[in-house]
């Protein structure tokens, strides 16, 4: 039987609000030429889950546009292919309302989950890049007759989190034997969920029935947490890097992680047999101009570098004129420096003008923000 994916657009839009303004967080750009869906997109496809869905919710526009017909993920197809939905298009419109978790969201396209004809669904984030091979995941879920399996990491001595997250605790042969929400280190709970989830669709629709008869909200607290189904709960370890972007510094850090660390690096997009697809855009060659000094970066087709550029990822035709410098800072698409100016830990959204020698710096920790179409 096959296996139906569900993408999240929009959760954790409060804490990325910087970047979500008139975008949805699926759409965010992401190492210079990605969108942060196309890492959960690239997955279910090197998976083989060509029946995807990505429900979204408001300020999708973008996400439409940089899907289209999902031709460049292999997946203009005639049947299963990328449905885009939200919950005016799918919903009784009782429950046409913007959501804040998963399973409202879920019951949102209850209508879309009830005619699945797959006996697997995969629930992913937008927000967590990784490169897994999801194949993997769902044989261990069915070898294990499981009716939901958690992706997990294995938790750290001084991992600490703003916001609980979901924590479990497993045999050996990784049955959930107990789920709690934690904000650090739990010895007795070392697996943490990367908010990746094989369930049985028989399960979910389960789910989905008690949430609307109970008027449940949340997915995990108030399914998963207190489902009389646990003991056919799984927990698969993911031993490779995972990189939660689930703020606005996550974000920036994680960007700037690409440039200077080659492992992280490699472990996302470096993997030949599972590449991550993004849309095609036909952009000339970037252009290195005499002078120029470029060093640890990342950088997309139809820039002219002509200032020195530093531990930076720059988005498609961005310019950087001569004498300008930029260090440790994001500039997506079309942003202009100036002659003379210079920039450190800036995060430069569409079209940023700076102008000639101006001066701007914010610092690792809180890196500055210019929104989009801005001039200075």
């Amino acid at each position: 039987m096959s296996t139906t994916g569900f993408i999240f657009s929009n959760l954790n839009s409060n804490t990325l609000s910087l970047l979500t303004s008139d975008r949805t967080v699926a759409a965010i750009p992401f190492g210079c030429r990605y969108r942060l869906v196309d890492f959960a997109l690239s997955n279910m496809v090197n998976s083989d889950i060509t029946d995807i869905n990505i429900i979204a919710n408001y300020n999708f526009r973008s996400l439409v546009n940089h899907i289209g017909s999902g031709k460049d993920w292999d997946l203009a197809r005639r049947s299963g292919g990328i449905k885009i939905l939200s919950p005016g298009q799918e919903a009784r419109q009782a429950e046409a309302f913007v959501y804040s978790y998963r399973l409202e969201a879920l019951r949102s396209i209850r209508d879309r989950i009830n005619e699945l004809t797959s006996d697997t669904v995969v629930l992913m984030d937008s927000d967590h890049l990784c490169n897994i091979d999801l194949s993997d995941v769902i044989s261990f879920h069915k070898a294990n007759d499981a009716e939901a399996t958690f992706v997990t990491v294995q938790s750290k001595i001084g991992d600490m989190t703003r916001d609980p997250q979901t924590a479990l605790q497993s045999n050996a042969k990784g049955r959930v034997t107990d789920i709690v929400k934690s904000t650090s280190y739990d010895p007795d709970h070392p697996f943490v969920s990367i908010r990746i989830f094989v369930l049985s669709t028989d399960f979910l629709v389960r789910a989905l029935d008690e949430a609307v008869a109970r008027n449940y909200h949340s997915f995990t607290d108030d399914i998963i947490m207190h489902s009389p189904e646990r003991r056919r709960f799984f927990s698969y370890c993911f031993n490779d890097v995972v990189i939660p972007v689930t703020t606005f510094l996550d974000y920036y850090r994680a960007n700037i992680l690409l440039t200077s660390d080659a492992a992280a690096r490699n472990a996302i997009l470096g993997k030949w047999e599972r590449p991550i697809y993004t849309r095609v855009h036909n952009s000339p060659p970037t252009v290195y101009l005499d002078g120029c000094s470029v060093k640890d970066s990342l950088i997309a087709d139809g820039c002219v570098i002509e200032g020195k550029v530093e531990n930076s990822v720059l988005f498609r035709g961005v310019k950087v004129s001569r004498g300008a410098v930029v260090k440790n800072s994001i500039l997506f698409g079309g942003t202009y420096v100036g002659t003379g100016s210079s920039l450190n830990c800036i995060v430069a959204d569409k079209n940023v003008v700076i102008s000639d020698d101006q001066t701007l710096s914010g610092a690792g920790s809180t890196p500055f923000y210019i929104a989009k179409n801005k001039r200075i």
